[in-house]
């Protein structure tokens, strides 16, 4: 009677996919054309939007996250709420 071998391969797994997250800049533009109100990133932020964030503190909390977006926008316009202050701060720091 003959053995059957069973051959132990390893089954190689696919790469998981990696989801990138989107990052939405509700803040007041900056450097027309390089960033404005409404601009979607997805993944990292380009080296040129982190000399901005350095440049001008006050936009940093102006990034948010996907989930956040409608909220956070909607909280701009409403008068006392911790983004419209967050906004008019960067608005200020960013005329100046």
């Amino acid at each position: 009677m003959a053995v059957k071998k069973e051959s132990k391969k390893k089954k190689i797994e696919e790469p998981k996919e990696i989801k990138k997250v989107s990052i939405f800049y509700i803040g007041p533009g900056v450097q027309r054309g390089i960033l404005d109100k409404g601009t979607i990133f997805r993944g990292n932020l380009p080296e040129e939007i982190e000399k901005l964030k350095e440049k001008y503190p006050s936009i940093a909390p102006l990034f948010v996250s996907e989930d956040k977006y409608v909220e956070s926008l909607n909280e701009i316009d409403q008068p006392g709420t911790i983004t419209n202050i967050l906004f008019n701060k960067a608005l200020e720091e960013v005329l100046s």
